[in-house]
């Protein structure tokens, strides 16, 4: 599918006031202040923005509780949207730990919608239990993770170190928040192959409680 000009002018094409704006996506999460999203590639900018979101609300939470004089007020979920292709585990593991941190104050419920693969996973999952949806026609993938440095020998050796930590940590903390076992998880990543699954499989597997 193609654009094609319409009858306007020149100029009212490509005057910037008259031409709409495509909405961001994430900014619209950011009008709803208990609202935040990763939605694309799990990198440091995409984590960044995600962890000054959750922090910001959570701060927010904690002036409101020190306000209230000692009344325990409900506090509202946030709502995390999770839409990637995966990334950088080490971003991965920094958006999970404040996620553990801010759970216990305050509930996060995460939703996987159109892809949630690889790093992506461990997010959906890490949500409240049984406050995680997922979009019925949502793509999942597990792999294994993988690292590329080259070097001497003895730098490969201690990269392969680090990727089995990395590994052995992934394992640990989706079999917390999640139905599967370590040893069913080291059998999908013996595979040494991407494993694709559905949201009802995801259901099976525990990494999210609802499909919407």
């Amino acid at each position: 599918m193609k654009f094609t000009k319409s009858n306007n002018t020149e100029e009212e094409i490509t005057d910037p006031e008259s031409t709409p704006e495509i909405p961001d996506l994430m900014a619209m999460l950011a009008d709803d202040a208990r609202m935040v999203g990763l939605y694309g590639e799990v990198n440091e900018d995409n984590c960044r923005t995600l962890i000054s979101h959750l922090y910001s609300i959570n701060i927010l939470d904690k002036k409101k509780s020190a306000m209230s004089e000692g009344d325990d007020e409900e506090v509202d979920p946030i709502d995390m949207l999770v839409s990637t292709e995966g990334g950088h585990v080490t971003e991965m593991f920094a958006v999970i730990d404040v996620i553990h941190q801010i759970k216990k104050t305050c509930e996060i419920h995460t939703m996987g919608l159109g892809k949630v693969m690889s790093a992506g996973i461990l997010l959906l999952a890490s949500g409240t239990p049984g406050k995680r949806k997922i979009g019925r026609n949502c793509r999942l993938m597990l792999h294994s993770i993988s690292g590329g440095d080259f070097g001497s020998i003895k730098q490969l050796e201690n990269n392969i170190k680090e990727v089995k930590w990395f590994q052995t940590k992934y394992i640990e903390e989706l079999v917390v928040s999640s139905k599967m076992s370590s040893r069913q998880l080291k059998a999908i990543f013996r595979r040494k192959s991407d494993t694709y699954f559905d949201a009802e499989q995801a259901i099976k597997w525990g990494i999210a409680d609802e499909i919407i």
